[in-house]
């Protein structure tokens, strides 16, 4: 890199890795300071023989300064430094406007397919039953495929995820279809898996994005995610209940959850198993801080949770699908990674 040009790196790239170097003409070995405006908290500062490659991931679109200086003998005071600047270039989807659009354009025309399909249903005539039925199915695949827009916009933004609302949907039906939901229960559940982390369009993508653990401050600002998706599918008729399980999805059966601090059966259903598939799908995906984790720690977890963070029926109902292979996580996986 170029002290008087910027270092500009693509928008899909992932990782960075800077490898800084000094070349040193005196026989003493300097204290050197590192520091990555804009993603490291303080500097770092070691002697020039421990010099290593620095990696960086989650990058935000935007300018950023790496600052290398050369300390004095005692490593305090900066005898010399120079400035870099480095430029992630921005993708459409970026702007924090075009979530708000991509989300207020497909509620518009979600509002209007349940306006017209009523309309049509009322309006028409016995004998343009059969016709309307065919158009009905087609603006309701119209709807299910908004749906599938905004859950995959949603799963842009969350690059720590990738695909967790549609595994959540598909554990959230084998559990539904265990306590004996219809086939259009079953879509419900589906469809309110895919939307239950809307609210995660309203969290910075700071703190969205953020590669190690968030503070105090940051864990409140995510719990947020909840109230504002509730408010998001508030009102939204086709499908029923689904703003609870945006809002609902993270209570705790025994009352220490959020927003509300319902517990218990105060806990709508939908929510109760939202709640035990997400919490699942976080425990055996890989996230950008670890590893999946192993599956008998995970059943473990479940066992000890029961009562506590979730329904114990329905923690029966997961260990019976784990145990008798029904509830394959790496099929799952692939299945997620391939939908549209």
């Amino acid at each position: 890199m170029q002290k008087d040009i910027p270092f500009v790196i693509p928008a899909n790239a992932e990782t960075l890795e800077i490898v800084p170097e000094i070349i040193n003409y005196s026989i003493n070995t300097p204290y050197i300071s590192l520091f990555f405006e804009g993603m490291d908290e303080k500097p770092s500062i070691m002697l020039q023989n421990n010099l290593s490659s620095m990696v960086y991931t989650n990058l935000r679109s935007g300018d950023y300064k790496f600052h290398i200086a050369v300390l004095d003998s005692k490593g305090r005071n900066i005898i010399e430094e120079s400035v870099y600047v480095i430029t992630k270039t921005y993708r459409i989807f970026d702007n924090p406007w075009f979530m708000f659009y991509i989300v207020g354009v497909a509620m518009l025309a979600i509002i209007w397919l349940t306006w017209f399909i009523t309309s049509s249903i009322q309006g028409r005539l016995a004998e343009k039953q059969r016709s309307e039925m065919e158009a009905i199915k087609r603006q309701v695949e119209m709807g299910n495929q908004t749906i599938f827009s905004i859950a995959n916009a949603v799963e842009a933004r969350d690059k720590r995820t990738g695909r967790h609302s549609f595994r959540v949907a598909h554990y959230a039906v084998l559990i539904a279809r265990e306590l004996g939901f219809s086939e259009e229960e079953q879509a419900q559940i589906y469809r309110t898996g895919l939307l239950h982390d809307i609210g995660k369009i309203g969290v910075p993508d700071s703190i969205l994005n953020k590669p190690s653990r968030l503070s105090d401050e940051e864990y409140e600002i995510m719990k947020t995610h909840t109230t504002i998706g509730g408010e998001i599918m508030k009102g939204f008729t086709l499908i029923p209940h689904v703003d609870e399980g945006a809002r609902f999805h993270h209570e705790r059966y025994d009352g220490t959850g959020y927003p509300n601090g319902l517990k218990g059966e105060e806990i709508p259903l939908n929510a109760r198993i939202i709640g035990i598939a997400d919490a699942f799908d976080a425990m055996t995906a890989n996230r950008v801080y670890r590893n999946a984790l192993d599956m008998d720690f995970v059943k473990e977890e479940l066992k000890r949770s029961a009562g506590t963070q979730f329904d114990p029926g329905l923690v029966k109902i997961m260990l019976s699908l784990l145990e008798d292979g029904r509830l394959n996580v790496e099929k799952t996986k692939e299945e997620s990674a391939n939908q549209k």
